[in-house]
């Protein structure tokens, strides 16, 4: 074979190779133009046109919104409690994390476990558990009672931060412990030698290493926080955040109005947006280019300290998991009504009749959308990974939308463009799994293109030069590869589509209940007993993947975020 037949080959597998990515690429790029942008933009569209559905409509909604206390109050509310959530669990969960990380706490096994817990389960069900515990009928309030002390309401301002700010505690704790270990410890022996005291090391070495981690974990509280309106609606009685009014506006039994809630989204959309890219402005100005040699070191304490340094741990730790605790147990005790009898029971689970359709439901619905975020992520990963072309970057760009997108806008967005005409796919299995696989699939995305760029690429262009077809190529080269990345990007989207609520309370139907909307359901219906039996139930679902991700594939719990 001549020289020149040679490199005509070659040329011809190069351009059958990126013939086909680029088929992939355009195909994945159709994709979110049509399940991210498409439905995004009829959102908008139809924030612009009221009910009387003229001309004169246009824009009359966000006038209204900044001019009417009784709209622009919800977003005041709403920025004031995700505000002091993400003051409250930075300031608990740093130094949590430095203490966990940091020195000899007994049982961080354990103490990492619950967190991961707290982490897996959705934030109303604390909500409702707290109520349990601090309600006016409360465990905690009944206690104090007795003995002529009464507690402060947990309804309104106060439960709501409270739930916000124990159920947001991991994001803090994993971003900041994520941080610690690229810090070296050349950087604490160097600061000690010069004669600064370890605490003082901490706060003027360390920290300033780790901003960008923690105000990463900080938007996280603030961006989750902003979005819930299960939580406001559960425990905060008449005050009302921005994400309950879209909920109300959309779902009103009197006759929703579509044109208010969706320009309530496109408000919090617009909030949610500006939090990231403020976010990513300030960590790009405190961010230190650094080498991590030998990661920081545990520190040994000893007596009052360490005695001081456990009690904060697992006091804060107890405080964020009591909801979770409470819930299984209540599964387990009598009913009368409302409320719960200290006696022990199977009842609940057996009475549960609207259970085995919700569990088959989030099952199902959670394992399709699994399936289609891994192949189409697998994919997409690669063209993101392994292509440097504008095409690939407006994937990644596409790839990181989801993120900002709060869970009820993206069901009123998904709802609105899919619901109705033409589709009418409104309360199906297939919407729900629509906005499952859209909302969850940079999961996988992430996951494998995170692999493939520590991997080299000539495995792959072996192969192709030996005239294996680029799609077998993936198949039989790459997949193996990234297998274990897949795997966990799997169990990663399942467990968080399993607990997904915000977006299925827009979507569902009865015949598509899923745990979580049947928790929610329950508890509005004041029948905590039945709550407390889905509830238990759902974080089962939720942490057995976790499980086998930490135990099985060797993953710690920051590959949470």
């Amino acid at each position: 074979m001549s020289a020149s037949v040679a490199r005509g080959l070659r040329a011809g597998r190069q351009a059958y190779r990126l013939t086909f990515w680029t088929g992939i690429a355009i195909g994945a790029l159709v994709l979110f133009i049509g399940l991210l942008i498409y439905p995004l933009a009829r959102l908008l569209i139809s924030s612009m046109t009221g009910t009387g559905g003229g001309s004169e409509t246009v824009l009359r909604t966000y006038v209204e919104f900044f001019t009417k206390k009784y709209y622009y109050e919800t977003l005041i509310h709403s920025l004031s409690v995700s505000a002091l959530a993400t003051i409250t669990a930075t300031v608990l969960g740093a130094p949590l994390a430095y203490v966990v990380n940091r020195f000899n706490v007994p049982g961080k096994l354990l103490l990492r476990a619950m967190i991961v817990l707290t982490f897996v389960s959705p934030p109303f069900i604390g909500a409702y558990a707290w109520i349990l515990l601090l309600g006016r009928n409360g465990l905690i309030t009944g206690w104090f009672a007795s003995i002529g002390i009464a507690l402060p309401p947990i309804y309104g301002v106060n439960g709501i931060v409270l739930v916000f700010t124990l159920h947001a505690l991991p994001f803090i704790f994993l971003m900041v412990s994520s941080g610690l270990k690229s810090v070296d410890q050349s950087i604490e022996d160097a600061a000690i030698n010069l004669g600064r005291h370890p605490i003082a090391v901490a706060f003027t070495v360390i920290a300033p290493l780790i901003v960008p981690s923690v105000s990463t974990g900080a938007l996280l509280v603030f961006v989750t926080s902003l979005s819930d309106f299960g939580t406001p609606m559960i425990i905060g009685e008449n005050y009302r955040v921005l994400a309950s009014q879209i909920y109300t506006e959309f779902v009103n039994e009197h006759g929703g109005n579509p044109a208010v809630a969706s320009a309530l989204s496109l408000i919090l959309l617009v909030v949610t947006i500006g939090a990231l890219f403020l976010q990513r402005w300030y960590a790009r100005r405190r961010s230190f280019g650094q080498e991590t040699v030998r990661p920081l070191a545990p520190r040994k304490l000893t007596g009052g300290k360490w005695v001081a340094a456990t009690l904060y741990a697992y006091c804060i730790v107890l405080a964020a998991s009591l909801p979770l605790l409470t819930i299984i147990v209540s599964s387990f005790l009598k009913a009368r009504g409302p409320l719960l009898i200290g006696e022990f029971t199977l009842d609940g689970y057996a009475n549960a009749v609207r259970l085995p359709m919700a569990l088959l439901n989030t099952v199902v619905f959670s394992s399709v959308s699994t399936v289609l975020c891994v192949v189409v992520g697998a994919l997409v990963g690669y063209v993101v990974a392994r292509r440097r072309d504008r095409l690939a970057n407006a994937l990644d760009a596409f790839s990181m939308v989801p993120y900002a997108v709060a869970g009820v806008v993206m069901g009123i967005a998904i709802s609105i463009a899919f619901g109705g005409f033409p589709f009418f796919l409104g309360g199906t299995a297939a919407i729900l799994i629509i906005v499952y696989f859209i909302r969850r699939l940079p999961y996988s995305i992430r996951s494998v293109s995170g692999m493939l760029s520590q991997i080299g690429t000539q495995t792959e262009e072996a192969s192709i030069n030996l005239g294996v077809p680029p799609g077998r190529t993936f198949l039989r080269v790459t997949l193996p590869m990234v297998n274990s990345a897949l795997l966990a990007g799997a169990l990663l989207t399942f467990a968080t589509v399993a607990r997904e609520f915000n977006s299925t309370v827009i979507l569902y139907s009865g015949a598509t209940r899923t745990l979580p909307v049947e928790v929610f359901a329950q508890v509005l219906q004041g029948n905590f007993a039945s709550a407390s039996v889905v509830g238990t139930v759902l974080i089962v679902v939720s942490l057995v993947p976790i499980v086998v991700l930490f135990k099985f594939m060797g993953k710690d719990e920051e590959f949470l975020m």
